[in-house]
């Protein structure tokens, strides 16, 4: 029995309800105006006897699609659907007309059950009883397909979104490292002794890139550590240029990998601070992210090839469904972006 309600698709969710339908309609069948109501109206016989009848027209509605219309159902070809119907029908009066003959020929009540006003009610009662149950069955099937076809799209995009963010990731760590290599450079031939402090601490910061690159989202607390770590490095080279300062207000939630070092990365990039008039970061973590900095452009603008802020902004797309919010003024520059659950 488990093998046939496995191949017919159906559930015991979906039997329960064809069964109380038919149960109140027998009820309903047995209520005539003025009757009184006794045990016997009630009585569940007739819809017990329902269930027979409703798994042959549905192992005969099941076979006409498999053979007209053995593509996915979504979406429906409503030729092929009505053809697969009728098929079904014209199946099930056929079967339907054997069993009763097998029946009368077995009784010897051939004469009274072969009539011409008892066929033309028998089979009147058989394709609405067709048309009703085979309706429940066919509805109850394509909101299973449908919900199959909702869930393998879902798997689809959720794929899809996990394999974009992990090429923008791919692209983010050569980015990470090609930046800070530019910087070891220069101190090389600026303070050799700061360039090996520089070179030590660099390599901590990059183990922790290289570890958490792997994963979509890290916690708030990691990414303000290694945010403060890495602007460590910016003062081997700046000093005092550049100051960083963090407010954290009860945040909950994740970020990116590398998030907050990208921004820093950014703010440090297009603005030229000295010792007398720095660029403040700013870092604000709530229920939100907001990376701020005054804004003090060279006097020749920088032109990167925007691939940390492009690809941060796609990946906050794809994990949350937000995108972030760039404020610009004339002296003061932000991003917000929101704390993933």
């Amino acid at each position: 029995m488990k093998q046939l309600f496995s191949r017919l698709q159906l559930s015991p969710g979906f039997l329960g309800l064809v069964f109380l339908f038919a149960y109140l309609d027998s009820i309903r069948n047995r209520v005539a105006p003025g009757q009184l109501i006794d045990w016997y109206v009630l009585t569940p016989e007739s819809a017990l006897v329902t269930i027979p009848q409703v798994l042959l027209i549905i192992l005969c509605l099941r076979l006409a699609f498999q053979k007209f219309h053995p593509q996915s159902w979504i979406p429906l070809q409503w030729k092929k659907a009505i053809l697969s119907f009728l098929v079904g029908l014209i199946a099930y009066l056929f079967i339907g007309n054997i069993i009763s003959m097998l029946i009368s020929l077995g009784f010897d009540t051939w004469e009274r059950n072969f009539t011409p006003e008892i066929i033309l009610s028998t089979h009147i009662s058989r394709i609405l009883d067709f048309m009703i149950y085979g309706g429940f069955y066919l509805a109850f099937l394509l909101f299973q397909k449908s919900k199959a076809h909702q869930e393998a799209i879902s798997a689809y995009d959720l794929a899809l979104a996990e394999s974009k963010i992990q090429s923008l990731k791919q692209q983010l760590n050569p980015h990470f490292l090609f930046n800070n290599l530019n910087v070891l450079d220069q101190l090389i031939e600026e303070n050799p002794k700061s360039a090996a402090t520089f070179l030590q601490n660099f390599a901590e910061l990059y183990r922790y890139a290289l570890a958490k690159s792997e994963k979509k989202l890290v916690s708030w607390k990691d990414e303000l550590d290694f945010a403060k770590s890495y602007f460590k490095l910016i003062q081997e080279k700046y000093g005092e240029a550049y100051h960083l300062e963090t407010e954290v207000e009860n945040p909950s939630g994740q970020l990116p990998p590398l998030t907050l070092q990208l921004l820093i990365e950014n703010a440090v990039f297009h603005n030229f601070g000295t010792i007398k008039n720095p660029v403040n970061i700013q870092i604000r973590l709530s229920d939100s992210l907001t990376v701020s900095n005054n804004r003090i452009p060279f006097q020749k603008p920088r032109h990167a090839g925007g691939t940390g802020l492009s690809n941060l902004s796609k990946q906050v797309e794809l994990l949350s469904a937000c995108s972030l919010k760039i404020t610009e003024s004339e002296n003061h520059f932000s991003v917000t972006l929101p704390l993933i659950p």
